[in-house]
């Protein structure tokens, strides 16, 4: 016991704080996003946008796993008359020319989600929540034992 107290000190706690800092702010952001993409959907003015461009973003992992993500810039008229130009992720394959029906907040614009979308806790949000608190775990109990060994 005398010799895993040794390796623990001051860095470890603050590893350990930090390692727990990144997973709550994680945890923040993503809550924070899915309620105003839930406002959005809710609240927001329809629009009708125009898809301007359209391209394939492919992320390749470390250990070789590619995934690809459709986005579209898309452009339309606000209210006030302001051109606005957003990006979105599609999950449809729109092409150039296309009309995207999407919602956005009137304070931003800019912000635009598709009409219709669900943003209700799919897989891939729980296991991205799960992999937050799992951070938050692992720093708080690094802290702890850090501390328990001095």
């Amino acid at each position: 016991m005398l010799a895993l107290g040794a390796t623990y000190g001051l860095g470890s706690v603050v590893i350990g704080l930090l390692v727990a800092a990144l997973g709550t702010a994680g945890l923040v952001s993503m809550v924070r996003l899915a309620l105003v993409n839930r406002r959005t959907i809710r609240e927001g003015v329809p629009a009708e946008a125009r898809c301007l461009e359209a391209y394939v973003v492919h992320n390749r992992s470390s250990d070789g796993y590619t995934t690809s993500q459709r986005r579209l810039i898309l452009g339309f008229e606000a209210p006030d008359g302001r051109d606005v130009r957003a990006e979105l992720v599609a999950q449809a394959p729109y092409a150039v020319g296309d009309i995207v029906p999407v919602r956005y907040l009137p304070e931003c614009p800019e912000r635009v989600v598709p009409a219709g979308a669900s943003f209700g806790i799919g897989l891939s949000a729980c296991l991205k929540g799960m992999a937050m608190l799992g951070l938050v775990y692992a720093g708080l109990s690094l802290t702890v034992m850090a501390l328990g060994s001095g």
